[in-house]
């Protein structure tokens, strides 16, 4: 057998050494020079901001000199940046990400946040990537906690938590006009307009994008979409104490998916409506003492309807979703000392989801949620903390569940430490799991079932360690993040179909069909069930490296093996991530402000779950020259980014789906 390690000496070699031949441009300006001198900050570890060598749990940041220099004009495609992590398109629904496997069509692993506001749908789990009300254009940047997070969010911080933070009206003035445009339809126009005095500032964003987005590679099925989306985020500072933020955006459009010919899902329009509105107030009592308040509202309408034949009478089928979402959320951060640093906080939150499809039933699926949430530190020595976080959290399917997590880190020099920590999270089921009746009916007789969530499945649970090491190597300007984790994955939640009797089919129902089914269009009922306990043992590490008036080389590397103490239900979950992934992202800077970068994502042989399949080893690698007007190009630049520079490639389903290669330039003004 072929080995599955990937060439990782050949590519950094190779790839180094023809940036390396060019002789550097121009000297790195002050504010790029203190890069590594500023000790970087996160939020997303424990809710509370504190330096990334101090965090309980690994995060990842994807800063806005890497989002402009990938070339990545998709939010989900960011992801290819972080070590482990997975990231698949497919022709019928959003694109997916996954972290160590378990990774089908509706990602529901990793808690996704936008500016704090939760994103995850209530139905399926996922992220609506391309639906979100922002554009990478608007992303300050990304912050990535590469492991369960129960302990800061609750149930759904299974894999990880992905944090948006988006750009700050307070740290931009003017106005800015982005021009997209390249082969397949792209086109991607956006403007951005900024302003206030000194106690208000305020921002206009407003993007409209059409595109070709996918094809199979039988060439039947494809799918285009369209998206406008606006977005307003209004700062008033009405004391030097208190701070109000309010964000509102809205995103409209379709998408033009489906097979040709097919009666389940027919090629059609898919109508997309989405929107949101934050509040928050902050109010600051000290240096390292603060109360925030937030509320948010967000909905989601989806539509699509096509008529199925049956004899001389057409069955009207509804695609329909509607989605709303109420949370509010408390919390209050002090310093209690010198060695002791507490947050506590409190948030509830409405779900409502309404499907006439997908439930069988005009009546919204309701639940209302509440959690309680504290991380306490301890500092008995300054170069000693130790933290326990917890969550303890009533869920609309769960019930009780209690998150906690013991992390510890020693400080081996100011920017240099080790790090443990320990804990458990689960997964709570999602409507679709736990409360589904999907059903197609015709004058009150039902003709098929697909999904039938009967029995309600157990939380899934995930126990985990893990030894990190984050350190700056000042001799070389490099920054290091490596560690090693196992995480033991029980009770997942699978699907297991099963027919109605009369049927040829091997498994047949061990519970009775509703009274008025008849099964005209199918005999097949899917259930979900808790199926399988799995073990994750994993490496990654990254290398962000800088060489001033040269650029920067930023890599990653995982390795992860899965394994079961029982054969699981579904053999594909033993290849669900790769066994190595690698990205490399080289920028190098020119004399003239011309700026290059080149980035390679090179993953082995996995497997995705359940509408995906087997996808072969395979490469990726994406170009991009730019030339930058004004200081750090705050003033504009025109560029050229050639995606897939291999040419098409599959991904999500060998068979099935194709990615396509992507030519696209840019012109962004600011004035």
């Amino acid at each position: 057998m072929p080995s599955r390690r990937p060439p990782i000496a050949t590519i950094a070699a190779s790839l180094m050494a023809s940036f390396l031949a060019t002789p550097p441009g121009h000297a790195m300006n002050e504010e790029e020079s203190l890069f590594y001198e500023d000790v970087p900050v996160v939020l997303t570890a424990s809710r509370l901001a504190q330096s990334a060598y101090d965090a309980p749990a690994p995060v990842t940041i994807i800063d806005r000199e890497l989002i402009e220099a990938s070339g990545f004009v998709e939010l989900h495609d960011l992801m290819r940046l972080v070590p482990g992590f997975q990231v698949a398109d497919w022709g019928s629904g959003s694109p997916t990400v996954a972290n160590h496997g378990m990774g089908d069509a509706y990602a529901r692993r990793i808690k996704v946040l936008v500016d704090g506001r939760t994103v995850n749908n209530s139905f399926w789990g996922n992220v609506h990537w391309q639906d979100l009300p922002i554009r990478v254009d608007d992303v300050e940047r990304i912050e990535v906690v590469r492991a369960p997070n129960g302990a800061a969010y609750g149930a759904n911080a299974y894999q990880g938590v992905i944090n948006i933070i988006t750009r700050s009206p307070r740290t931009e003035t003017g106005k800015t006009v982005i021009l997209r445009a390249g082969h397949r339809a792209f086109h991607d126009l956006g403007i951005r307009i900024n302003g206030g005095d000194a106690d208000l500032d305020w921002r206009i964003s407003a993007s409209r994008r059409v595109a070709d987005q996918y094809l199979s590679f039988d060439g039947e099925s494809a799918e285009s979409i369209e998206r406008n989306v606006a977005n307003l985020q209004v700062l008033l500072q009405p004391s030097l104490r208190d701070e109000i933020r309010v964000q509102a955006g809205a995103t409209v459009g379709f998408d033009n998916t489906g097979i040709p010919g097919s009666l389940t899902e027919p090629l059609g329009k898919r109508r997309i409506k989405e929107n949101y509105l934050q509040l928050g107030w902050l109010r600051s009592f000290g240096p390292e003492s603060e109360l925030s308040l937030q509320f948010y509202h967000q909905d989601r309408a989806e539509r699509k309807h096509w008529d199925i034949p049956l004899g001389k009478v057409l069955l009207p089928i509804m695609q329909d979703v509607d989605l709303q979402r109420d949370d509010v959320e408390i919390q209050y951060t002090d310093r209690l000392g010198e060695q002791w640093h507490v947050l506590v906080g409190a948030g509830l939150r409405r779900d409502a989801t309404r499907s006439i499809l997908y439930f069988s039933s005009t009546d919204p699926e309701v639940g209302i949620q509440w959690q309680l949430f504290s991380s306490l530190t301890w500092q008995p020595i300054p170069e000693l903390s130790l933290n326990l976080g917890a969550n303890l959290e009533d869920h609309y399917y769960s019930g009780r569940l209690l998150s906690p997590r013991f992390a510890a880190r020693y400080a081996l020099a100011p920017r240099s430490s080790l790090r443990f920590s320990s804990g458990i999270a689960y997964r709570a089921p999602q409507a679709w799991e736990a409360r589904s009746f999907t059903s197609v009916s015709l004058q009150d007789q039902i003709l098929i079932i697909t999904y039938w969530a009967r029995d309600e499945p157990e939380p899934e649970r995930v126990r985990f360690f893990e030894l990190g090491y984050n350190g700056f190597f000042e001799d070389v300007n490099a920054e290091v993040d490596v560690r090693i984790f196992r995480e033991n994955f029980d009770r997942y939640i699978d699907d297991t179909a099963c027919s109605f009797p009369p049927t040829d089919r091997n498994i047949v129902c061990t519970y009775p069909p509703p009274p008025n089914f008849v099964g005209l269009l199918g005999r097949t009922a899917i259930n979900f069930v808790n199926s399988a306990d799995l073990v994750v043992d994993g490496l990654e590490f990254r290398i962000d490296w800088r060489r001033p008036g040269w650029g920067r080389a930023v890599l990653t590397q995982s390795w992860v093996d899965i394994r079961s103490h029982k054969h699981p239900s579904d053999p594909d979950l033993l290849s669900s991530a790769p066994a190595s992934m690698t990205g490399l992202l080289l920028i190098k800077e020119f004399a003239g402000q011309w700026r290059a970068s080149l980035g390679y994502y090179f993953s082995t042989a996995m497997r995705w779950l359940n509408d995906g399949d087997e996808v072969p080893s395979r490469g990726r690698a994406d170009a991009k020259l730019a030339r930058l007007f004004g200081p750090n190009g705050r003033d504009g630049e025109v560029s050229v980014t050639a995606q897939s520079l291999e040419g098409a490639y599959p991904d999500f389903h060998e068979g099935n789906f194709r990615r396509e290669p992507a030519l696209f330039a840019t012109l962004r003004l600011t004035w």
